[in-house]
């Protein structure tokens, strides 16, 4: 009757080991998923990556709210460029009206000194 009583502590001792393992790393997980959490960055996207339209999103996590894009051609000259302000946890989509032909286009956007770029091959 010993032994049985021994095996179910060491059962009860691993399920509650078990189960606190599991809460401290769903707990985890949760905060490490979110945007927010120790948030200073910001992303940038095209609005559709496989068409030729040059419309992208800018998403900001940071404390900055100051936002410049380029759009530069082929052969790195600026063909148009803007400044946005986009407050912390938004997200803004801006539209390029301008059709560019070149092979190759990348959109630069900075703020302070952090600088982030897209490049997009269009087809011809």
């Amino acid at each position: 009757m010993s032994k049985t009583n021994s095996n179910n502590r060491i059962i009860y001792f691993f399920l509650v080991l078990f189960l606190a393992g599991s809460a401290y790393l769903f707990a985890i997980d949760s905060r490490y998923n979110d945007p927010t959490y120790n948030s200073d960055w910001y992303a940038v996207s095209f609005v559709e990556p496989k068409s030729d339209r040059l419309d992208f999103v800018i998403e900001n996590f940071s404390s900055r709210t100051d936002f410049h894009w380029e759009l530069l051609a082929d052969n790195a000259e600026s063909v148009s460029q803007g400044d946005i302000e986009i407050n912390t946890g938004e997200k803004k989509e801006l539209r390029i009206p301008e059709t560019v032909s070149d092979k190759k286009v990348t959109i630069r956007v900075s703020t302070g000194d952090d600088t982030r770029e897209i490049y997009k091959n269009i087809k011809n």
